[in-house]
């Protein structure tokens, strides 16, 4: 089923059911994806509605976890582990919240306050979610190996459980971090495998298009890009599409992107929310534009992000 089908389906839920906490979470799990493929502030702030509904209907993990995860994605990272410490004390040991505080710690540079979430956790080697937290550590610690074998470990374990998106996810973040260690041979294979699980997946079509820039088939990139964002609009997208054009020559497209990257994130931005203001920084730099905003921009981001 794809996403818009899916929000279709939850939109109907709700409205035959409009007492059912669970159909509102489901609801803001799918706007949350929408949010994820197109960073459009309406789909976040609907997605902490629908959340915010399911909580008022009656407190459930489901929606603490939620609420958890949209602060993430918004970079809202402090009101993101109240939220997954209201989780934790619903559910004790769950190794889904331990993650979410583990993303949330790293994003606030408290690395090693992420590595005692960790420690802590008492859960099997083969925990899905232990394996991602540790991944993300590993990240942020810059221990490539460490990283990408930890998120190949997951997908094999979600394989396992027939959780297929799961893993096909976690096999295409393990060929993210390879891609930006500059070894895309090595995340070919990678992304092939994750292909065969679920080839619609949107994040494995963004890598594809990492991998043929850092590969230097940068038409192709520019391509595979433009086709994405096009199709969802999505200023980071626009945004490697510029930089890809920009390397190309092509001054037209160029521009073309640059303006369209612009344009979402100051969307963003104008909604209230603040999860574009590094990203919108990062472009004007890029472009050699407009640098006394892109300072502000970025101390703006450190009052929230402190990677």
């Amino acid at each position: 089923m794809s996403l818009d089908s899916r929000i279709n389906h939850y939109q109907s839920r709700v409205r035959r059911f409009p007492n059912l906490y669970p159909a509102h979470t489901a609801l803001a799990v799918v706007y949350l994806d929408k949010a994820r493929q197109t960073h459009d502030a309406v789909w976040v702030q609907r997605a902490r509605a629908a959340a915010a509904e399911s909580l008022a209907i009656q407190p459930n993990l489901s929606g603490f976890q939620t609420m958890a995860a949209i602060s993430n994605f918004a970079h809202r990272f402090e009101e993101a582990i109240e939220w997954s410490n209201k989780a934790a004390q619903t559910a004790p040991g769950d190794t889904s919240v331990m993650a979410a505080l583990v993303e949330s710690n790293i994003a606030l540079g408290l690395v090693q306050e992420a590595e005692r979430f960790c420690a802590q956790a008492a859960s099997s080697s083969d925990d899905f979610y232990r394996l991602v937290a540790n991944a993300r550590v590993a990240v942020a610690k810059r221990e490539v190996d460490q990283a990408s074998q930890t998120y190949i470990r997951a997908a094999n374990v979600a394989g396992r459980q027939a959780a297929n998106d799961f893993s096909a996810w976690a096999l295409v973040m393990a060929a993210g971090v390879l891609i930006d260690a500059g070894r895309p041979a090595e995340a070919r294979p990678l992304l092939d495998r994750a292909e065969k699980i679920d080839s619609s997946n949107f994040m494995l079509a963004l890598h594809r298009a990492e991998l043929a820039e850092a590969e230097g088939r940068l038409s192709e990139a520019l391509q595979l890009y433009a086709r994405l964002a096009d199709r969802n609009g999505d200023p980071a997208v626009h945004a490697r599409a510029f930089e890809v054009a920009r390397k190309l020559g092509r001054k037209e497209a160029a521009r073309r992107h640059f303006a369209a990257a612009e344009r979402g994130y100051q969307k963003v931005l104008d909604a209230g929310e603040i999860y574009t203001l590094g990203a919108l920084a990062r472009l004007y730099l890029e472009a050699d534009v407009d640098l006394d905003r892109a300072l502000e921009l970025s101390k703006r981001c450190l009052e929230h992000q402190r990677d």
